[in-house]
Order: structure tokens, then C-alpha cells, then sequence
């Protein structure tokens, strides 16, 4: 199998549904509160100098897809 580290953010957050759609609920209720953990991580964490940690595309990211999450298999 070929990897490919080239994907855009739409198709990371495409193939992350689709890994989510092939899990039990329970699992994947799991799974999004740890997405939303993460996101949580990336948009309040600073440097030592009050800086963001995560640049504010990375923050976005993780908002899209946890969105998008939500959309198709509800909170």
C-alpha cells in the first residue's frame, strides 16, 4: 500500500469520516470526544510568552473536522 503525505485538509477530514462511519457507536463516540479533546488542546495552549502554540490553520483544522464530525453522527 502506497502512502500519500500529500492529502488536503477535505480529503484527511473525507477519509476520517469515513474511519468514524466504520466504528461502533460507543467507539466512535469516543473517538470524536477525543477529536474535540485535541482541538480544545490546539486552540488553548501558549508558549511560555503568551504566544498561540498552534498556528491558527491547524486550529481550523481541527474545528472543520470536528464540525463536520458532528454533522454526520450527531454530539
Amino acid at each position: 500500500m502506497r502512502m500519500d503525505f500529500k492529502k488536503t485538509s477535505k480529503q484527511l477530514t473525507q477519509e476520517t469520516i469515513e474511519y468514524a462511519g466504520n466504528m461502533d457507536p460507543e467507539s466512535r463516540n469516543d473517538f470524536i470526544d477525543l477529536i474535540h479533546d485535541q482541538y480544545q488542546i490546539a486552540k488553548h495552549s501558549e508558549t511560555s510568552r503568551g504566544r498561540p502554540k498552534y498556528p491558527k490553520r491547524e486550529v481550523n483544522k481541527f474545528a472543520k473536522l470536528l464540525t463536520e464530525l458532528i454533522k454526520k453522527f450527531g454530539n
